[in-house]
Protein backbone atom coordinates (compact mmCIF):
# COMPACT_ATOMS: atom_id res chain seq x y z
CA UNK A 1 0.00 0.00 0.00
CA UNK A 2 2.82 2.40 0.88
CA UNK A 3 4.47 1.64 -2.46
CA UNK A 4 1.27 2.55 -4.34
CA UNK A 5 0.96 5.80 -2.37
CA UNK A 6 4.56 6.69 -3.11
CA UNK A 7 3.96 5.89 -6.77
CA UNK A 8 0.89 8.19 -6.86
CA UNK A 9 2.77 11.05 -5.22
CA UNK A 10 5.78 10.80 -7.52
CA UNK A 11 5.95 14.11 -9.45
CA UNK A 12 7.26 12.54 -12.65
CA UNK A 13 4.53 9.89 -12.67
CA UNK A 14 1.83 12.47 -11.96
CA UNK A 15 3.17 14.71 -14.69
CA UNK A 16 3.18 11.90 -17.26
CA UNK A 17 -0.33 10.83 -16.21
CA UNK A 18 -1.92 14.26 -16.56
CA UNK A 19 0.00 14.95 -19.78
CA UNK A 20 -1.39 11.73 -21.26
CA UNK A 21 -4.94 12.80 -20.33
CA UNK A 22 -4.52 16.18 -22.02
CA UNK A 23 -2.87 14.55 -25.04
CA UNK A 24 -5.75 12.11 -25.44
CA UNK A 25 -8.37 14.82 -24.90
CA UNK A 26 -6.67 17.10 -27.43
CA UNK A 27 -6.71 14.64 -30.31
CA UNK A 28 -10.08 13.07 -29.52
CA UNK A 29 -11.63 16.55 -29.48
CA UNK A 30 -10.16 17.39 -32.89
CA UNK A 31 -11.47 14.13 -34.33
CA UNK A 32 -15.00 14.94 -33.16
CA UNK A 33 -15.13 18.41 -34.70
CA UNK A 34 -17.21 18.78 -37.87
CA UNK A 35 -14.08 20.35 -39.37
CA UNK A 36 -10.61 21.03 -38.01
CA UNK A 37 -8.08 21.99 -40.68
CA UNK A 38 -4.29 22.12 -40.72
CA UNK A 39 -2.41 24.40 -38.38
CA UNK A 40 -5.14 24.65 -35.73
CA UNK A 41 -3.67 25.23 -32.26
CA UNK A 42 -5.82 24.59 -29.19
CA UNK A 43 -4.31 25.35 -25.80
CA UNK A 44 -5.69 23.29 -22.91
CA UNK A 45 -7.59 23.38 -20.69
CA UNK A 46 -10.75 23.86 -22.73
CA UNK A 47 -14.32 22.60 -22.95
CA UNK A 48 -16.29 21.94 -26.15
CA UNK A 49 -20.00 21.08 -26.06
CA UNK A 50 -21.57 19.92 -29.31
CA UNK A 51 -18.22 19.40 -31.01
CA UNK A 52 -20.05 17.95 -34.04
CA UNK A 53 -21.23 21.53 -34.74
CA UNK A 54 -17.79 23.16 -34.51
CA UNK A 55 -15.95 24.12 -37.72
CA UNK A 56 -12.41 25.53 -37.48
CA UNK A 57 -10.41 26.65 -40.50
CA UNK A 58 -6.66 26.43 -41.01
CA UNK A 59 -4.12 28.39 -38.98
CA UNK A 60 -6.47 29.24 -36.13
CA UNK A 61 -5.10 29.59 -32.60
CA UNK A 62 -7.40 29.41 -29.57
CA UNK A 63 -5.95 30.21 -26.17
CA UNK A 64 -6.46 28.36 -22.91
CA UNK A 65 -9.71 28.16 -20.92
CA UNK A 66 -11.95 28.33 -24.00
CA UNK A 67 -15.55 27.18 -23.52
CA UNK A 68 -17.51 26.66 -26.74
CA UNK A 69 -21.12 25.49 -26.48
CA UNK A 70 -22.60 24.64 -29.89
CA UNK A 71 -25.24 22.10 -28.98
CA UNK A 72 -27.98 22.96 -31.49
CA UNK A 73 -26.34 25.50 -33.82
CA UNK A 74 -22.94 25.91 -35.45
CA UNK A 75 -19.78 27.69 -34.37
CA UNK A 76 -17.79 28.46 -37.52
CA UNK A 77 -14.34 30.01 -37.32
CA UNK A 78 -12.71 30.79 -40.67
CA UNK A 79 -8.98 30.59 -41.30
CA UNK A 80 -6.12 32.69 -39.96
CA UNK A 81 -7.76 33.85 -36.73
CA UNK A 82 -6.06 34.46 -33.38
CA UNK A 83 -8.14 34.07 -30.23
CA UNK A 84 -6.73 34.81 -26.78
CA UNK A 85 -7.46 32.92 -23.59
CA UNK A 86 -10.87 32.79 -21.94
CA UNK A 87 -13.11 32.66 -25.05
CA UNK A 88 -16.76 31.83 -24.27
CA UNK A 89 -19.17 30.92 -27.08
CA UNK A 90 -22.90 30.22 -26.65
CA UNK A 91 -24.88 29.43 -29.80
CA UNK A 92 -28.00 28.91 -27.65
CA UNK A 93 -30.24 31.25 -25.67
CA UNK A 94 -32.41 30.61 -22.63
CA UNK A 95 -36.16 30.65 -23.22
CA UNK A 96 -38.98 31.59 -20.83
CA UNK A 97 -42.27 29.70 -21.10
CA UNK A 98 -45.49 30.73 -19.36
CA UNK A 99 -46.35 28.18 -16.68
CA UNK A 100 -42.85 26.68 -16.46
CA UNK A 101 -40.02 27.39 -14.08
CA UNK A 102 -36.79 28.19 -15.90
CA UNK A 103 -35.33 25.01 -14.40
CA UNK A 104 -38.05 22.94 -16.11
CA UNK A 105 -37.19 24.17 -19.60
CA UNK A 106 -35.03 21.69 -21.49
CA UNK A 107 -33.60 21.42 -24.99
CA UNK A 108 -36.56 19.18 -25.86
CA UNK A 109 -39.35 21.58 -24.85
CA UNK A 110 -37.62 24.88 -25.66
CA UNK A 111 -39.31 26.83 -28.50
CA UNK A 112 -37.55 27.07 -31.86
CA UNK A 113 -35.42 30.05 -32.81
CA UNK A 114 -33.33 30.40 -29.66
CA UNK A 115 -30.27 28.66 -31.13
CA UNK A 116 -28.37 30.53 -33.84
CA UNK A 117 -25.03 30.06 -35.62
CA UNK A 118 -22.01 32.11 -34.61
CA UNK A 119 -19.54 32.92 -37.40
CA UNK A 120 -16.03 34.31 -37.06
CA UNK A 121 -14.74 35.34 -40.48
CA UNK A 122 -11.10 35.37 -41.67
CA UNK A 123 -8.21 37.32 -40.15
CA UNK A 124 -9.97 38.13 -36.85
CA UNK A 125 -8.21 38.94 -33.59
CA UNK A 126 -10.23 38.28 -30.41
CA UNK A 127 -8.82 39.52 -27.11
CA UNK A 128 -8.90 37.72 -23.77
CA UNK A 129 -12.12 36.85 -21.93
CA UNK A 130 -14.48 37.64 -24.82
CA UNK A 131 -18.01 36.20 -24.98
CA UNK A 132 -19.77 35.56 -28.32
CA UNK A 133 -23.53 35.13 -28.16
CA UNK A 134 -26.00 33.43 -30.51
CA UNK A 135 -26.49 34.87 -33.98
CA UNK A 136 -23.48 37.19 -34.21
CA UNK A 137 -21.03 37.31 -37.10
CA UNK A 138 -17.57 38.77 -36.51
CA UNK A 139 -16.60 40.43 -39.78
CA UNK A 140 -13.36 39.75 -41.64
CA UNK A 141 -10.35 41.50 -40.14
CA UNK A 142 -12.13 42.57 -36.94
CA UNK A 143 -10.43 43.22 -33.63
CA UNK A 144 -12.58 42.43 -30.58
CA UNK A 145 -11.34 44.09 -27.39
CA UNK A 146 -10.65 42.08 -24.25
CA UNK A 147 -13.67 41.49 -22.02
CA UNK A 148 -16.24 42.28 -24.71
CA UNK A 149 -19.65 40.59 -24.84
CA UNK A 150 -20.68 40.41 -28.51
CA UNK A 151 -24.40 39.99 -29.12
CA UNK A 152 -24.62 41.62 -32.57
CA UNK A 153 -22.67 41.28 -35.80
CA UNK A 154 -19.62 43.50 -36.30
CA UNK A 155 -18.50 45.15 -39.58
CA UNK A 156 -15.31 43.96 -41.30
CA UNK A 157 -12.05 45.60 -40.17
CA UNK A 158 -13.71 47.28 -37.21
CA UNK A 159 -12.54 47.52 -33.63
CA UNK A 160 -15.37 46.64 -31.25
CA UNK A 161 -15.50 46.41 -27.48
CA UNK A 162 -17.60 46.81 -24.35
CA UNK A 163 -20.59 45.14 -22.71
CA UNK A 164 -22.48 44.81 -24.93
CA UNK A 165 -19.86 45.26 -27.64
CA UNK A 166 -20.16 48.35 -29.81
CA UNK A 167 -18.36 49.72 -32.85
CA UNK A 168 -15.38 51.88 -31.80
CA UNK A 169 -13.59 52.60 -35.08
CA UNK A 170 -12.28 51.04 -38.26
CA UNK A 171 -8.76 49.73 -37.88
CA UNK A 172 -7.61 51.18 -41.24
CA UNK A 173 -8.69 53.62 -43.92
CA UNK A 174 -10.48 52.35 -47.01
CA UNK A 175 -7.26 52.59 -49.04
CA UNK A 176 -5.37 50.57 -46.44
CA UNK A 177 -8.07 47.89 -46.37
CA UNK A 178 -8.01 47.66 -50.18
CA UNK A 179 -4.21 47.28 -50.11
CA UNK A 180 -4.39 44.66 -47.35
CA UNK A 181 -7.03 42.64 -49.22
CA UNK A 182 -5.09 42.81 -52.49
CA UNK A 183 -2.10 41.17 -50.82
CA UNK A 184 -4.04 38.35 -49.14
CA UNK A 185 -7.09 37.41 -51.20
CA UNK A 186 -7.76 36.52 -54.83
CA UNK A 187 -9.74 39.19 -56.76
CA UNK A 188 -13.04 37.31 -56.53
CA UNK A 189 -12.79 37.12 -52.72
CA UNK A 190 -11.85 40.74 -51.97
CA UNK A 191 -14.21 43.27 -50.45
CA UNK A 192 -14.93 45.87 -53.11
CA UNK A 193 -14.18 49.56 -52.64
CA UNK A 194 -17.91 50.25 -53.14
CA UNK A 195 -18.78 47.88 -50.31
CA UNK A 196 -16.21 49.51 -48.04
CA UNK A 197 -17.46 53.02 -48.83
CA UNK A 198 -21.00 51.92 -47.97
CA UNK A 199 -19.75 50.27 -44.77
CA UNK A 200 -17.99 53.47 -43.66
CA UNK A 201 -21.07 55.51 -44.56
CA UNK A 202 -23.25 53.34 -42.35
CA UNK A 203 -21.03 54.32 -39.42
CA UNK A 204 -21.32 58.02 -40.33
CA UNK A 205 -17.72 58.24 -41.52
CA UNK A 206 -18.33 59.40 -45.10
Amino acid sequence: MKLIERFKKNLLVRSLYFTSIKFREYFVTRHRFAKCEEGVRLTPPYKFIGSQNIYIGKNVAIGSNAMISALNAKFICAENCAIAEGLTVHTGNHARIIGKFVTDITEDNKPKGFDLDIIVQEDVWIGSNVTLLAGCTIGRGCTIAAGAVVNKSTPPYSVCGGVPARFIKFYWTIDQIVEHESKLYPPESRLSREYLVDMFAQQGLM
